[in-house]
């Protein structure tokens, strides 16, 4: 009996120092989690503003700086004007049909809110209204 409580007494404070490397892990873990969290926030954000901006310079009489205008105000309103982005807003055609298309070049988030400049590419595209000719 005696051999197996001195064993014990050589583990004395071993749980702590377990306890604070597994705070350790959870805390990395819960911060990972939430830095996924920002950089999707600031992808889904992206896509909603160009499509949004696409769909603006899309509507009969609007313009393409319509849509590149109504495009960078979501994305300061929703990331900040500190955030480095580019917004392309150009016409094309597919099959024939004009089509607006935006293009967004913003910096995705890695550590906090700081990342490298223009990581993040996403483009978005309406079809152009045209007036009906009887």
């Amino acid at each position: 009996m005696r051999r197996i409580h001195d064993n014990a007494q050589g583990e004395d404070g071993s749980q702590i120092v377990g306890h604070v490397l597994v705070q350790v892990l959870v805390v990395f873990v819960v911060l990972g989690l939430l830095q996924l969290a920002f950089a999707l926030h600031t992808r889904n954000v992206a896509v909603d503003a160009a499509s949004e901006g696409a769909r603006r310079a899309s509507l009969l009489g609007a313009t393409l700086a319509e849509g590149a205008d109504r495009t960078s105000q979501l994305l300061n309103t929703a990331l900040g004007s500190d955030v480095s982005r580019d917004v392309r807003v150009f016409e094309t055609a597919v099959d024939g049909q004009p089509v607006v298309r935006v293009e967004v070049d913003a910096t995705l988030p890695l550590l906090g809110p700081f990342g490298f400049a223009n990581t993040l590419h996403v483009s978005a595209s309406s079809w152009k209204e045209r007036e009906r000719v009887p």
